[in-house]
Protein backbone atom coordinates (compact mmCIF):
# COMPACT_ATOMS: atom_id res chain seq x y z
CA UNK A 1 0.00 0.00 0.00
CA UNK A 2 1.16 3.49 -0.68
CA UNK A 3 1.68 5.94 2.14
CA UNK A 4 -1.78 7.51 2.70
CA UNK A 5 -0.32 11.00 2.48
CA UNK A 6 0.78 10.33 -1.13
CA UNK A 7 -2.60 9.04 -2.34
CA UNK A 8 -4.59 11.65 -4.29
CA UNK A 9 -7.46 13.35 -2.42
CA UNK A 10 -10.28 11.83 -4.50
CA UNK A 11 -11.86 8.52 -3.72
CA UNK A 12 -14.75 6.14 -3.62
CA UNK A 13 -17.52 7.66 -1.51
CA UNK A 14 -19.20 4.96 0.52
CA UNK A 15 -22.88 4.92 1.51
CA UNK A 16 -24.14 5.84 4.99
CA UNK A 17 -25.02 2.21 5.74
CA UNK A 18 -21.88 0.13 6.12
CA UNK A 19 -23.51 -2.75 7.96
CA UNK A 20 -24.42 -6.35 7.23
CA UNK A 21 -27.71 -5.22 5.66
CA UNK A 22 -25.77 -3.40 2.94
CA UNK A 23 -22.68 -5.64 2.81
CA UNK A 24 -23.34 -7.04 -0.69
CA UNK A 25 -23.79 -3.55 -2.16
CA UNK A 26 -20.63 -2.30 -0.44
CA UNK A 27 -18.73 -5.36 -1.69
CA UNK A 28 -19.92 -4.61 -5.23
CA UNK A 29 -18.86 -0.96 -4.86
CA UNK A 30 -15.39 -2.01 -3.70
CA UNK A 31 -15.11 -4.48 -6.57
CA UNK A 32 -16.06 -1.77 -9.07
CA UNK A 33 -13.52 0.60 -7.53
CA UNK A 34 -10.75 -1.97 -7.98
CA UNK A 35 -11.85 -2.45 -11.59
CA UNK A 36 -11.80 1.24 -12.45
CA UNK A 37 -9.29 3.13 -10.30
CA UNK A 38 -5.79 2.92 -8.88
CA UNK A 39 -5.29 3.79 -6.15
CA UNK A 40 -8.53 2.80 -4.48
CA UNK A 41 -9.18 5.34 -1.77
CA UNK A 42 -12.23 5.04 0.49
CA UNK A 43 -14.15 8.04 1.73
CA UNK A 44 -16.07 6.82 4.78
CA UNK A 45 -18.88 9.16 5.88
CA UNK A 46 -18.26 10.49 9.41
CA UNK A 47 -21.70 9.44 10.65
CA UNK A 48 -21.94 6.13 8.77
CA UNK A 49 -23.71 3.18 10.38
CA UNK A 50 -20.76 0.75 10.65
CA UNK A 51 -20.53 -2.81 11.93
CA UNK A 52 -17.98 -5.61 11.85
CA UNK A 53 -19.02 -6.69 8.34
CA UNK A 54 -17.58 -3.45 6.95
CA UNK A 55 -14.28 -3.97 8.76
CA UNK A 56 -14.14 -7.49 7.31
CA UNK A 57 -14.76 -6.16 3.78
CA UNK A 58 -12.01 -3.57 4.19
CA UNK A 59 -9.56 -6.15 5.56
CA UNK A 60 -10.35 -8.48 2.63
CA UNK A 61 -9.84 -5.57 0.24
CA UNK A 62 -6.49 -4.76 1.86
CA UNK A 63 -5.34 -8.32 1.25
CA UNK A 64 -6.66 -8.25 -2.32
CA UNK A 65 -4.79 -5.01 -3.00
CA UNK A 66 -1.57 -6.34 -1.50
CA UNK A 67 -1.72 -9.59 -3.49
CA UNK A 68 -2.38 -7.69 -6.71
CA UNK A 69 0.14 -4.87 -6.24
CA UNK A 70 -2.59 -2.25 -5.89
CA UNK A 71 -2.73 0.82 -3.68
CA UNK A 72 -5.61 0.89 -1.23
CA UNK A 73 -6.34 3.22 1.66
CA UNK A 74 -8.67 5.49 3.53
CA UNK A 75 -9.00 9.09 2.40
CA UNK A 76 -9.03 10.19 6.05
CA UNK A 77 -7.96 8.48 9.27
CA UNK A 78 -10.63 6.57 11.17
CA UNK A 79 -12.74 8.81 13.39
CA UNK A 80 -16.27 8.79 14.77
CA UNK A 81 -18.28 5.62 14.18
CA UNK A 82 -15.46 3.94 12.26
CA UNK A 83 -13.00 4.45 15.12
CA UNK A 84 -15.62 3.31 17.66
CA UNK A 85 -16.26 0.14 15.66
CA UNK A 86 -12.54 -0.56 15.41
CA UNK A 87 -12.26 -0.18 19.20
CA UNK A 88 -15.29 -2.39 19.95
CA UNK A 89 -14.01 -5.08 17.58
CA UNK A 90 -10.59 -5.16 19.27
CA UNK A 91 -8.67 -3.81 16.27
CA UNK A 92 -7.10 -0.90 18.17
CA UNK A 93 -5.61 -3.04 20.95
CA UNK A 94 -3.73 -5.36 18.58
CA UNK A 95 -2.75 -3.04 15.72
CA UNK A 96 0.48 -3.67 13.89
CA UNK A 97 2.40 -0.65 12.59
CA UNK A 98 0.93 -1.32 9.12
CA UNK A 99 -2.60 -1.46 10.56
CA UNK A 100 -2.00 1.78 12.46
CA UNK A 101 -0.80 3.47 9.29
CA UNK A 102 -3.78 2.18 7.28
CA UNK A 103 -6.60 2.91 9.74
CA UNK A 104 -5.22 5.88 11.67
CA UNK A 105 -2.63 7.31 9.24
CA UNK A 106 -0.04 7.04 12.02
CA UNK A 107 3.41 5.66 11.50
CA UNK A 108 4.17 5.40 15.21
CA UNK A 109 1.96 4.48 18.14
CA UNK A 110 1.09 7.49 20.26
Amino acid sequence: MSDPQTIPAHGTVLPQSLSIRNAAAVRDLLHAAFESTDPVLLNVPDDADIDLSFLQLVEASRRHAELNGRSFGLQNPATGNLLSTLERAGFIADMTPRDREFWLHRKEQQ
